[in-house]
């Protein structure tokens, strides 16, 4: 197996290991509430103690790629994600969870980045759309495990497998993986130069504000399902499972549309479509049009994923490392902010909250061809 492939499994692996238990923590958050005797608004916070800290950490890890080999800062990080989650099993209190949730955002966040960097620097223009939609894959296929844990088993089972799988990834990176390190010939790490590049500036403002509308929606579907329509954890389980599986599905259709049609009519039907699914919320339905309705809410934003995700894998290497960091930081900022700006509204009306928020995301559709390059 050449290097390039050798260095791509290990970046999917570690993607599986940090993403088995986000998704499936959020679909667990009325489960966690009662074990933990908390309410739903103070466990659903899991998310958000992982999301801040991982935007604030992605920062630091392409300085770090220019010093020390990838090999050893994903094994460092893998090892601390790994020991972490069995921390939040030994000591089953929120406030623990929550403080460990903050140190593991910080060590998850070197994935993301430095494969978007990897894939630039290693695979041709015309493939990377596949390579990322490849690895975002992994994430989906590990949040289907994820969540069929959540609905079937205690919620400690969330944090001992990732753990294990942490733990596991860890090792087989200090056994396979070489010393590459991510574009050693480069100039030093400059945020604000890029920053002050207006093309980039636009692109990563574009993704702020959708990643903002995004997971103050997601990050809160679990206690829609069960404030809207009173499932149990199974159902609400098997409705996460419906949305990872269909993410798989539009990670790689979004691929197949980012390398053949271009990645700027990937994420333009991407954010259209997501912004349809998400006003739908609205309103209530049959179970079946329910599942049909969270199915096109899961691969429209997938496929507008993969198309911006593959932009910035497009531009030059001496930006790529930095291009990469401020993606992952704002996606994760913005994210978390969007879930605790979204809290007070949820708490008031639920489905009107969605409904606002899909309007904000067609109105961001009407800037893409602005943003996005044509090919």
């Amino acid at each position: 197996m050449s290097n390039r492939k050798v260095t791509l499994f290990l970046f999917c692996l570690a993607n599986i290991a940090i993403s088995f238990n986000f998704a499936a923590l959020a679909a667990a958050v009325p489960l966690m509430s009662r074990g933990l005797q908390q309410s739903e608004n103070v466990v659903s916070q899991i998310s958000a103690y992982y999301m801040i800290p991982y935007g604030l950490g992605a920062l630091m890890y392409a300085p770090l790629a220019r010093r020390i080999s990838l090999k050893w800062i994903l094994a460092t990080a893998m090892a601390v994600y790994g020991i972490l989650n069995f921390v939040c099993v030994w000591c089953p209190s929120i406030t623990v969870i929550l403080s460990a949730r903050v140190v593991m955002g910080l060590a998850a966040a070197c994935v993301i980045p430095l494969c978007l960097i990897s894939i630039g620097s290693l695979f041709e223009r015309n493939v990377r759309g596949r390579m990322v939609g490849l690895f975002f894959s992994t994430s989906f296929i590990a949040s289907v495990a994820g969540i069929a844990v959540s609905g079937l088993c205690p919620w400690q089972w969330l944090f001992i497998i990732p753990g294990i799988l942490g733990i596991f990834t860890a090792l087989f990176m200090v056994a396979a993986a070489d010393g590459m390190r991510a574009n050693e010939n480069s100039p030093p790490v400059d945020y604000g130069r890029v920053w002050r590049d207006s093309n980039v500036r636009n692109i990563l403002l574009f993704i702020f504000v959708l990643s903002f509308l995004y997971h103050g929606i997601h990050k809160w579907l679990a206690v829609y399902l069960h404030r809207q329509y009173g499932l149990e954890q199974w159902a609400i389980s098997a409705y996460f499972i419906l949305i990872a599986l269909t993410g798989v599905v539009g990670q790689n259709a979004g691929g197949w549309v980012t390398d053949r049609l271009g990645r700027r009519v990937a994420c333009y039907w991407g954010v259209l479509l997501l912004a349809c699914a998400t006003m739908l919320l609205f309103w209530q339905y049959p179970l079946f049009v329910l599942g049909a309705i969270l199915a096109m809410f899961s691969i429209a934003w997938a496929v507008g994923h993969n198309g911006v995700s593959t932009v910035l894998t497009d531009f030059p290497d001496e930006n790529r490392s930095e291009i990469a960091g401020l993606n992952s930081a704002i996606r994760f900022l913005s994210g978390g902010l969007g879930f605790f700006i979204g809290g007070p509204f949820v708490e008031r009306n639920i489905a009107l909250t969605f409904l606002g928020f899909g309007m904000a995301m067609f109105v961001t559709s009407f800037f893409i061809k602005k943003i996005i390059p044509a090919s």
